[in-house]
This record gives C-alpha cells, sequence and structure tokens, in this order.
C-alpha cells in the first residue's frame, strides 16, 4: 500500500481525494488490468473513466478475439512492435485512422504483440478503448498540449503540440517502433527509443499538404498558418531524415518522388490496408451522388464548395437526382454551405455510421482541388460499392487509370458529363466499379507487403510466422 505510483511520464501519482498544489495540473494514472495506461488532465473525469476502463476489462475478459500464434524471432523470441500514433485509431472515421487502424488489425493477425502510444486532443471512450484491446496488449496515451508561443518555434505546431512524447517510459524491448506519420516526431528524442528499428509510414508530404492546405484556406490567418507549418514540415523533414531509414509511403506518386531523391533509404509504396472480403456490391437503383470527408478540413470544404457551385446546378435537371455529403465536422460550423443552393442537397453531420449512405448512393464525387498523399475516399468509396468519379488531385497516388477504373475530370461540364454518362449507363457504372475493385483486391496486398518489408530489414535475423 506504501508503493508509489507514476504515470507514463514518470509523475508521482496522487491518492483519491488528494490534491496538488496546483489542481488544474493533476495528473492521474488507471491501469486496467496489466497494460492500458491514460493520463488525466482533470482528477474530475476521473470517476467515469474508472467505469469505462471496468467495462474494457469486461469487454477483453469475454470477448477478446482468439489469436494465431505469435510472430516470432527464429530461435522463439515473441516478436514486439511499438506503434506511436497522433490520434487514437478507433473509430476509424476519416482517412488516416482507416489506414492505421487497418494496420493494427494486420500487425495483429500476423500474430504480433503491439503496443500503443497515442499523443492526441481527445480521450478515447470506454467503448473505443475495448475495441482496440481485442488487437492491442497495451495502451498509453499522454496529452497534447499547444500554446501560442509554439508557432515561434523551429518544429511544426503539430508535432511541437506532441512533445510530451519525449518523456513517455517504456518498460518493453520494442523489434521495431511505427511512426504514423511525421506529428509524433518528438518520440526519436525519447531515450527509450533505439533509432535503428524505426519505420515510418509516411501519410502526406506533410511540407506538400500544408502548402495545399493554405491554398485551400479562406481566412487569412488560418493560411498564413498553414503556410508557416508547410515550410516547418520541409525542414523537419531533414532532421527526420537523419534518424529514420525505413519509409512505409501510402501514396505510390510521393514514394517514387522520395526514392529518386533518397535512393539510399530504404523505402517502399505500401498501399492502404484494403479488406479483401468486404467489398460491397451495388443494385444502382438511385440517383445520389455522394461525398464524404472531414468536414473542418478547409480542401474538402473547397471541394464541396466548388462542385455545389460549378456542378450541382447542371446536375439539378436530372430526376431522382441528390447530393448527399457526410463527415466529421468536429461540431464546427456549416455555415460556409449557406450561400449555396442546397435544393437536393442532404447533410450529415457527423453520422455514427457511414454504412447507410454508402447503400443509398449510385456514385461518389471526389471533386478535390488541393491535396497530397492518397485521398483514402476515394478508396473507401470503392470498396463500400460505389464508382468514382474524380478530379486528378482526387485519384493522386492510387495507380486507378482513367476509363478503366475510375473516372477523371477537371473541368466543370466535364465532370457533369461523367456523371450522366454512368447514371444513364448502370452497366457501365456496374463494370466501372468492378474493374476498380478488382484492381484494389490485386494491387492493395497491405499485409504481404508490410510483412515481406519487415522481415526485409534484417535477413540475417529471420522470423517466421508460427502457424
Amino acid at each position: 500500500m506504501g508503493d508509489v505510483r507514476r504515470d507514463c511520464l514518470d509523475r508521482v501519482l496522487l491518492p483519491a481525494g488528494q490534491k496538488s498544489d496546483r489542481e488544474s495540473e493533476i495528473h492521474i494514472q488507471l491501469v486496467s488490468g496489466p497494460c492500458v495506461y491514460i493520463v488525466f488532465s482533470d482528477l474530475r473525469c476521473a470517476g467515469n473513466q474508472i467505469r469505462g476502463l471496468a467495462a474494457v476489462c469486461l469487454y477483453q475478459l469475454f470477448y477478446g478475439p482468439e489469436r494465431d500464434e505469435p510472430y516470432q524471432h527464429a530461435e522463439g523470441i515473441e516478436m514486439k512492435i511499438l506503434v506511436v500514433c497522433s490520434d487514437f485509431p478507433f473509430p476509424a472515421d476519416h482517412g488516416g485512422r482507416v489506414d492505421t487502424w487497418g494496420r493494427i488489425k494486420v500487425l495483429s493477425e500476423l500474430g504480433w504483440k503491439i503496443h500503443l502510444v497515442v499523443c492526441g486532443k481527445q480521450l478515447p471512450s470506454e467503448t473505443d478503448l475495448a475495441v482496440v484491446k481485442t488487437y492491442v496488449e497495451e495502451i498509453k496515451i499522454c496529452s497534447r498540449r499547444s500554446k501560442l508561443a509554439d508557432l515561434l518555434h523551429a518544429i511544426p505546431m503539430q508535432a511541437r503540440s506532441r512533445n510530451e512524447l519525449r518523456y513517455v517510459n517504456f518498460d518493453a524491448d520494442y523489434d521495431y517502433v511505427l511512426l504514423e506519420g511525421d506529428y509524433v516526431y518528438p518520440i526519436l528524442n525519447n531515450p527509450n527509443i533505439r533509432k535503428d528499428n524505426v519505420i515510418l509510414r509516411v501519410h502526406n508530404d506533410e511540407a506538400v499538404y500544408f502548402k495545399a492546405l493554405a491554398r485551400s484556406a479562406k481566412n487569412p490567418i488560418h493560411k498564413m498558418y498553414y503556410y508557416m507549418e508547410s515550410g516547418k514540415f520541409g525542414l523537419l523533414q531533414k532532421k527526420i531524415l537523419e534518424k529514420v531509414n525505413n519509409y512505409l509511403f501510402i501514396s505510390s506518386k510521393e514514394f517514387e518522388s522520395f526514392q529518386r531523391r533518397h535512393p539510399s533509404a530504404n523505402s517502399l509504396f505500401l498501399p492502404p490496408p484494403v479488406d479483401n472480403a468486404a467489398f460491397r456490391s451495388n443494385t444502382f437503383q438511385t440517383k445520389h451522388v455522394v461525398f464524404i470527408g472531414s468536414l473542418f478540413m478547409p480542401n474538402n470544404r473547397e471541394a464541396i464548395q466548388w462542385y455545389l457551385e460549378y456542378v450541382h446546378p447542371l446536375m439539378l435537371k436530372e430526376p431522382g437526382y441528390k447530393f448527399i455529403v457526410a463527415g466529421n465536422s468536429r461540431k464546427q460550423s456549416l455555415s460556409w454551405l449557406e450561400s449555396f443552393d442546397l435544393t437536393h442537397v442532404m447533410i450529415h453531420d457527423s453520422p455514427k455510421s457511414l454504412d447507410d449512405i454508402y447503400k443509398s448512393g449510385y456514385l461518389f464525387v471526389n471533386p478535390m482541388r488541393n491535396g497530397a498523399g492518397v485521398k483514402l475516399k476515394t478508396i473507401e468509396a470503392i470498396r463500400n460499392g460505389l464508382p468514382v468519379v474524380s478530379t486528378t488531385i482526387g485519384n493522386e497516388g492510387t495507380g486507378l487509370a482513367d476509363g478503366e477504373h475510375i473516372m477523371i475530370a477537371d473541368k466543370p461540364d466535364d465532370f457533369y458529363r461523367k456523371i450522366k454518362r454512368l447514371f444513364e449507363h448502370p452497366r457501365e457504372a456496374k463494370a466501372l466499379l468492378e474493374s476498380s475493385q478488382n484492381f484494389l483486391r490485386k494491387h492493395y496486398n497491405h499485409k504481404e507487403v508490410l510483412k515481406g518489408f519487415i522481415e526485409s530489414l534484417n535477413p540475417g535475423y529471420p522470423v517466421k510466422q508460427v502457424l
């Protein structure tokens, strides 16, 4: 009873009811079983979270999935991997989470012991924790902290605000550390992390991505912030190159560019995870056009506004046409839609599930004007049974071919004609969908590519999956 307990940042834990000198800085660690660690910045929220973590324990005890035999070194030592995220990966309700969550499930299927550390703004719910605990052995969550002074720092605010990753304590010695994007850069300055076993998942060329966000932003202050972050990420990428040699790119285009510039780095195109058993069909009974994407992101807003201004008025003469927009707004206002004609437009703000929205659609549109990386909304639409009409930007990095797997149009009239053609020829729409789904089945084998890449990192120290 007299033992001193500490949290993942080595802070002394206070007994229930005891206050620190500054109550606003109280942190407490809750332990669910041996392996869930949460840091709270306010003691008042602890009661609900304790009950939530109790639910996690019960869920894991009664509903935890049976796992394959663990992935092992040749001599039988169990393999461990640490996954470092800037956002809790579940629910997988936007592109970055879809990619990260799919990879966690793949690693679990391969029998790896997975530890997860997350540095984000929001605490996961007890239900979301329970789901992740069915795949992950240990979870550590530390606070993301940002202040205005960070704008003056040379490190991008997205990374600087996650500086507490430098101080997280790890008990395990990991075979590999997988960084989910540049935002978690501070973990590389953690003394418990070996640099030789680090792998970086490149979700975007962040310097290019933030410059694209700046072009999309309407607010001058936001525009200035994005341009500043873009320049800082350009410098940060040079620092990362000094510490990391292993790279997994989600975009084939960005992989090829990186490989030309840095041929000595160990890099590979790793497509986003696609569940081959989860492809959906389409009856093509409606005339609903669907767009799904984060409604708080300026590049998605710009895409919707372009469609509403230039394409939607042309579509209104099509019988049965509706434009369905869905996505997480993070409780931000949708007033930016009010200046458009919203006749036959349906908005689903932060829906709990996207399944019915996908099912209601005839086709998906991705009218992105600016962006970087792979637009996972395109991949997810195809997986969920919707043929896609997209701009060139919306299709970048996917490998999908215009006219064979997807329809590409960059001018409003062309965009409208591509949609109208698929409306009038459902057999052609069905053939386009089937062709794109077959492409994903063949070329998006995330599991085998990831397994081969990890095994190639140290061919003299082979690993095998014990069946």
